[in-house]
């Protein structure tokens, strides 16, 4: 069983997502480091919002190698004081579960209810909210492991295999939903992270932050809520958000 949500009060705090350390396609460790360094001498704490590692798409030499460069890192952040590591589960690193709790260094959960200034913010990985996953789990699971044969030989499939994921579940969201009139290219994010972000903000948060997508982006919603999302570290641009005192906004790491 994966962990509960659990509640926090954080005034500053920084979340990134869908790293994958361990797949092919990761390639910023000394950017990583850097960043986390940053974290620590500012006394910042971290929501990793899910797929930090990847254990569906994975090679073991490359997954040895992220993990031994960022550890250390990750060891320091954890010791330098005040700051927290929280580590929200998502669908590639769902299994690192007991690893990762085992570790000493992370508040490993499901979601995070953060409190900051006074708004409420409501963090999760996002996969639950994909119609695939929600619908054939074990399928979604074989496809990945499948496709990540082809990205160990050419990790730039990896983009190829987000893009097939992407419009099947907007082909699916769009025949369950006849009046939609979005596209699969939105800007904005996938309609059915859209929908289920606009339902968590209807039960009295502020603010709600998926991953999962790997499309970066701050949407102010209608009714002056947000809707955010921090990306993914595998594409050229390192994006993070950054909470403070209540406040957010998106970022990008150099």
């Amino acid at each position: 069983m994966p962990p509960s949500a659990i509640q926090v009060r954080e005034d500053h705090l920084c979340v990134i997502s869908d790293l994958h350390l361990g797949n092919p396609i990761f390639q910023k460790n000394r950017s990583l480091v850097n960043f986390l360094s940053h974290l620590a001498k500012n006394g910042t704490s971290l929501c990793v919002n899910g797929d930090g590692m990847d254990l569906l798409q994975f090679s073991i030499p490359k997954f040895a190698k992220d993990i031994l460069s960022t550890f250390k890192s990750i060891k320091d952040f954890f010791r330098s004081g005040t700051n927290e590591i929280y580590y929200v589960l998502g669908n590639h690193d769902i299994f690192m579960k007991t690893f990762l709790e085992d570790s000493g260094i992370f508040q490993v959960v499901s979601s995070l209810e953060v409190v900051s200034g006074e708004k409420r913010i409501h963090i999760e990985h996002g996969h639950l909210h994909d119609y695939l996953f929600q619908n054939y789990p074990k399928i979604y699971i074989k496809m990945a492991r499948f496709f990540g044969k082809f990205v160990k030989a050419c990790p730039e499939l990896f983009f190829v295999y987000f893009k097939i994921e992407l419009f099947l579940e907007w082909l699916a969201f769009v025949k369950k939903n006849k009046n939609f009139s979005g596209f699969a290219g939105s800007a904005q994010d996938s309609p059915k992270h859209l929908r289920a972000a606009r339902e968590i903000l209807a039960r009295g948060f502020d603010i709600v932050i998926f991953g999962h997508s790997h499309r970066h982006g701050l949407h102010v919603l209608e009714d002056g809520k947000i809707y955010a999302n921090a990306g993914t570290w595998t594409s050229r641009r390192s994006h993070f958000l950054e909470i403070l005192k209540g406040s957010i906004s998106l970022k990008e790491w150099l």
